[in-house]
């Protein structure tokens, strides 16, 4: 079973595990500027205990957009498959850092649980193990941003999002979410 809290064993980084999903509409992707991180990206979260991959990454993307969207397989959906309907594949699944201080603070303490005096973030986390999906709308596409996590939301084309500030591995997600919604 997946769980939202950390793990670790001795000195490697603490992970959760985390869901996020791109929206594409009217050739456009809906991205948030993450507060903390200070980049664009597809709005997303940790995984609560007892919920699946998808349902979290759904979940996460109504609360920082109030859009509501369904996770689509389109991996499954090639093949015929029934899975697809169940268990939604990700399109895309990474390992990165969130926090190396902390996690070099802890393994340089005495103490294995000591956290860094500048922790940013409250889970612990000092790495995320992201499993990115593709959405359907259930409705209507107007946003509304939730600021206490966001700095910014808004639509952005495939040529967009390669001046936007933020990481290449949002670029390169963002690339493959056009690509396999546009072979729907």
């Amino acid at each position: 079973m997946m769980s939202a809290f950390p793990t670790t064993l001795s000195n490697n980084p603490k992970i959760c595990y985390t869901a996020a999903g791109f929206l594409i509409h009217d050739n456009k992707v809906l991205l948030v500027k993450h507060k903390k991180l200070g980049f664009w990206l597809a709005p997303g979260g940790h995984i609560d205990e007892d919920e699946l991959p998808h349902q979290t990454a759904e979940r996460e993307f109504f609360e920082e957009t109030g859009v509501r969207v369904a996770a689509y397989d389109p991996v499954h959906e090639l093949i015929e498959s029934d899975l697809s309907e169940y268990f939604p594949s990700p399109i895309a699944t990474n390992l990165h850092w969130i926090s190396k201080e902390n996690y070099q603070a802890r393994i340089n303490s005495a103490h294995p649980d000591k956290r860094s005096a500048n922790k940013l973030w409250s889970r612990g986390c000092e790495q995320h193990l992201c499993f990115t999906y593709l959405f359907n709308p259930l409705g209507s596409v107007d946003f509304k941003q939730n600021e206490e996590e966001t700095d910014g939301i808004a639509w952005f084309s495939q040529e967009e999002v390669e001046d936007l500030e933020t990481i290449e591995d949002v670029r390169k997600e963002v690339k493959l979410a056009f690509k396999l919604s546009a072979s729907r």
